[in-house]
């Protein structure tokens, strides 16, 4: 009886270790997956979290992680059936829902996106991205009436939302109210400037409005944030060959063009290759002139050498005329 008893507890202590143990290896792996995604090491950390997930099947923070990774690689699928094994593991996870939401945004299914923003909200009413997040969805549905009020609670909730303000622009502008979108996008300017596109939208509003005053320093001002910002090159680009002004318009072009913009080489086609031709043919005529310069000079040379030559020979002939005298006296 004592032995039976002490081989229970041995048997007991051993399952604990083991369980202790597995727990330490799945925390260890998913700790080393974190610290690969905040090295941009993606491929990496998901390797670490299908460990964890191997050693722990029902690590749901090991579920999201994962799927929150898939889903910075473009694997909006794969993210999806992540995020629905953590939810099935514990329902309340309000990272899940709102991931899962801008993978279904990203994959145009729209209404189960609206349905896991909707449910963030439930879960946490007093969270504005949510909000944002279920505007922004509605009004890639062209549902920009619905959008509005949730953009409003987002603002309401963080004043200083700058994103919910442009992207509220943009809502007011498809449903007719102009003035009220560029105040928008001005107010996002104003909480933070250093974004590019908000120049550039606002620049574009501008030109629908024929101030192309403003929208050519809106256009300036989001290239010097960002020289390689392709919009906004080919709209500053579009706004000089309206203008007539297509030197200055070729160099945004070839500036986007090298950036890989089918848009950019398709203008180059049209308003610059054409400039560029008689450049080329005037140094194609500079060359053959050149060249004809160089043959005439080369024959000059010839000719003189030639003259020279005669008139040497006319120099030594009078001298044989004096011999003959000579000879004949």
């Amino acid at each position: 009886m004592k032995h039976t008893l002490k081989l229970v507890l041995i048997l007991s202590l051993v399952e604990i270790n083991v369980s202790s143990t597995v727990a330490q290896t799945s925390k260890e792996n998913f700790i080393q997956g974190l610290l690969c995604t905040n090295r941009n090491e993606d491929e990496k950390a998901i390797g670490f979290f299908n460990k964890a997930l191997e050693l722990k099947p029902d690590y749901f923070e090991a579920y999201v992680m994962r799927g929150s990774t898939l889903m910075r690689l473009g694997n909006y699928m794969s993210a999806v059936i992540d995020f629905d094994k953590a939810l099935e593991l514990d329902p309340s996870l309000i990272k899940a829902y709102n991931y899962r939401g801008f993978c279904y945004v990203e994959l145009k299914d729209l209404r189960r996106a609206i349905d896991d923003f909707t449910k963030v909200i439930s879960l946490k009413p007093d969270y504005p991205n949510a909000y944002e997040s279920r505007a922004w969805a509605r009004s890639l549905g062209t549902k920009h009436k619905e959008a509005l009020p949730d953009y409003d609670k987002a603002i309401e909730l963080n004043p200083q939302f700058h994103e919910a303000y442009h992207h509220r622009a943009w809502s007011k502008i498809a449903l007719g109210d102009t003035t009220e979108g560029i105040l928008d996008f001005t107010k996002a300017i104003e909480l933070n400037g250093d974004v590019p596109t908000y120049h550039d939208d606002r620049g574009q509003i501008y030109v629908a409005l024929k101030n192309l005053k403003e929208a050519q320093k809106d256009f300036n001002q989001a290239i010097k944030l960002d020289g390689n910002f392709v919009p906004a090159l080919l709209h500053r680009a579009q706004l000089k060959i309206d203008e007539g002004k297509t030197k200055p318009a070729c160099k945004d072009l070839e500036v986007a063009a090298s950036l890989h913009s089918k848009k950019a080489t398709e203008l180059m086609a049209l308003h610059c290759v054409t400039e560029e031709k008689p450049k080329e043919d005037s140094e194609e005529k500079k060359a053959e002139e050149e060249s004809g310069e160089k043959t005439e000079e080369v024959k000059e040379a010839q000719d003189t050498k030639e003259g020279k030559g005669e008139k040497k020979k006319e120099k030594k002939e009078p001298k044989s005329d004096s011999k003959e005298k000579k000879d004949s006296e």
